[in-house]
């Protein structure tokens, strides 16, 4: 139950952000708007305010915007041409299609943002088990030893201290650690091992034999830097999409990895349980997850509409219906395609975890 809960909340949420995009951009142009539907298939309940009627519809798995003249501008009545979506210049139907993953960017920055703002939880860099025979080991580190800096480089969380030392392998690097009351200098060359990436490719890297203790402090950001941090996050997760994206593609890694609503659903409500910081971060990670999907050049998605919207900007004219028509049902098949095998590779989690 937890985990139903959680999806509607965080996909509830994501969908309307990512719609309210859409929205208010074609509002501030003048466009009319039909339908405001979060959600696909039959209406649960709806309400027409203005000219617009707002719906909440039975799939979660999406949502839209119908404006005037989107998909018929042929049967526009001559007097509603000037707030129709295809009466627009090429650059704001642009600006309209983009304004969806744009939205949830900007959602993404706030949440993580949130989260650097209140308090951080993160793992101490201290300590807790020394692998015999390692470099640590030979070097004389403790159980207990809180890792202040690496090369000069400040350390204040577990995984500055790994990603630093796992791109040292087989060089020399200087720790300074804290025993006690004593600071205490370390000369330690990472040991090479095969590891894991996150795209989950093996590749070699540093490894100086300690684990945490798992100890965690909250760590707490000022306006300008947690807002940095949040920008950075952000392309970070953006820049591993698209990246995961190209490996599978490419065959690199399988996308047996990619997941569906069951996945999101499951990860939401451990998210959830976890507390409410883990619960932004991890919304905040689908909220650019979803932006980057949208963007991707399939007819059906913000992305398909932006590179009609490109072609029709290069060769000064849209393409023909027939052209539209036939790439809108071949992006359908694509995304259902996507969907259907998302939904599958979650099922086989589920019935291979019950094994």
């Amino acid at each position: 139950m937890t985990a139903i809960v959680s999806f509607i909340v965080v996909i509830g949420v994501l969908i309307l952000i990512h719609e309210l995009g859409h929205f208010l951009v074609a509002k501030r142009f003048g466009v009319k708007i039909e339908k405001f539907s979060i959600g696909f298939g039959p209406k649960i309940f709806s309400k027409t305010v203005g000219e617009t009627e707002y719906r909440l519809s039975w799939i979660p798995l999406g949502g839209y915007v119908k404006m005037l003249g989107e998909s018929d501008p042929e049967k526009v009545a001559p007097e509603d041409l000037p707030r129709s979506f295809s009466s627009l210049s090429v650059s704001r139907r642009m600006a309209i299609a983009s304004a969806g993953p744009v939205a949830n960017f900007f959602l993404a920055i706030l949440l993580f943002a949130t989260v650097f703002w209140t308090g951080l939880p993160v793992m101490e860099a201290v300590v807790g088990q020394v692998l015999p025979g390692s470099p640590a080991a030979a070097a004389g580190m403790m159980k207990g030893d809180r890792i202040l800096s690496v090369n000069r480089q400040p350390v204040t969380r577990w995984d500055d201290l790994r990603r630093i030392i796992e791109h040292q392998g087989g060089r020399e690097v200087r720790l300074s650690v804290q025993r006690g009351d004593k600071t205490l200098p370390f000369l330690i060359v990472p040991r090479i091992q095969p590891g894991k990436n996150l795209f989950g490719e093996v590749v070699q890297q540093g490894k100086i034999g300690v684990g945490p203790l798992g100890s965690f402090v909250t760590l707490r950001y000022g306006f300008s830097e947690g807002l940095g941090l949040a920008v950075i996050k952000s392309w970070r997760i953006a820049t591993i999409n698209v990246l995961s994206l190209g490996k599978m593609i490419t065959g690199d890694i399988s996308p047996k990895n990619l997941g569906g609503p069951i996945l999101i659903a499951q990860m939401s409500a451990k998210a959830a349980e976890s507390g409410l910081s883990n619960l932004l971060v991890f919304m905040g990670f689908v909220s650019v997850t979803l932006g980057v999907m949208n963007l991707l050049p399939i007819p059906v998605l913000d992305g398909g509409h932006l590179l009609f919207l490109a072609a029709e900007g290069v060769m000064r004219k849209p393409p023909s219906i027939r052209v539209r028509e036939l790439s809108m049902q071949v992006g359908f098949v694509i995304l259902l395609t996507i969907m259907v095998y998302a939904f599958y590779n979650d099922i086989m989690r589920v019935f291979g975890s019950a094994r």
